[in-house]
């Protein structure tokens, strides 16, 4: 299970993917439209909707999820053998599945994840919580690509478009796509099995994303920590 952590971390991609045609959409309206992330109601990331990871219990955050009318097919994974790990998703009333909650012990939430409609750009985010220190980023589709921009600090990760791996170009005007929230012992987790790109401004994806990772992850080679390649 604990490679599900760095899978977590590229998992918009996977999510993106509508139907048999395997279509990408990234850009998607029927996602959840929310504005916390800016307003930092009704609590600052990485809490969400009363939902805080490595505070909130896993059974009380879908007990919250269940009962408000704002969201349906809440769905709970089944439990991979030999795991103690709890995932369930979630999609908003009127739109298609966006969310997930992963607790890696059961009881606990560690993260969420939680994908937006295109409502909300890159440059007032960094206005609210500055430059990001590390950079990843995945190409699902030759016209649409995402970087994932981590904050450790905070945690978490935010993920902004990018029109594709050849031409795209992350700039203040990059429409957020998504956010994980998460406790500060799965970031530091992540970190560790991760390997990532120091951020270094605005530019191409493709001059960003070039395979020279600047920071590899301390344990990403202990498979007991991190998980078999």
């Amino acid at each position: 299970m604990n490679r599900l952590l760095f899978a977590l971390l590229l998992i918009l991609a996977a999510l993106a993917v509508a139907g048999c045609a395997a279509e990408v959409r990234l850009l998607d309206e029927t996602k959840l439209k929310d504005f916390s992330l800016l307003s930092g109601e009704p609590c600052e990331a990485p809490c969400w909707n009363g939902i805080a990871p490595g505070e909130t219990l896993y059974r009380d955050a879908k007990l919250l999820i269940d009962e408000d009318m704002r969201y349906k097919d809440v769905q709970e994974a089944e439990r991979q053998e030999g795991s103690d790990a709890r995932i369930f998703g979630f999609a908003p009333e009127e739109g298609q599945v966006c969310c997930q909650v992963f607790s890696r012990d059961g009881e606990t939430v560690t993260s969420l994840l939680l994908q937006f409609a295109p409502d909300m750009s890159l440059g007032p985010v960094m206005d609210r919580y500055g430059e990001a220190i590390y950079v990843g980023g995945e190409a699902p589709a030759a016209d649409q690509a995402y970087m994932a921009l981590v904050y450790p600090e905070v945690p978490m990760v935010i993920y902004a478009f990018v029109a594709g791996a050849d031409n795209g170009r992350l700039s203040t005007g990059s429409e957020i796509l998504g956010a994980m929230y998460m406790s500060q012992d799965e970031m530091s987790l992540l970190l560790a099995c991760s390997q990532l790109y120091d951020w270094q401004g605005f530019g191409g994806f493709s001059e960003i994303i070039d395979g020279n990772f600047d920071f590899i992850g301390e344990d990403i080679e202990n498979e007991e920590i991190c998980g078999s390649a």
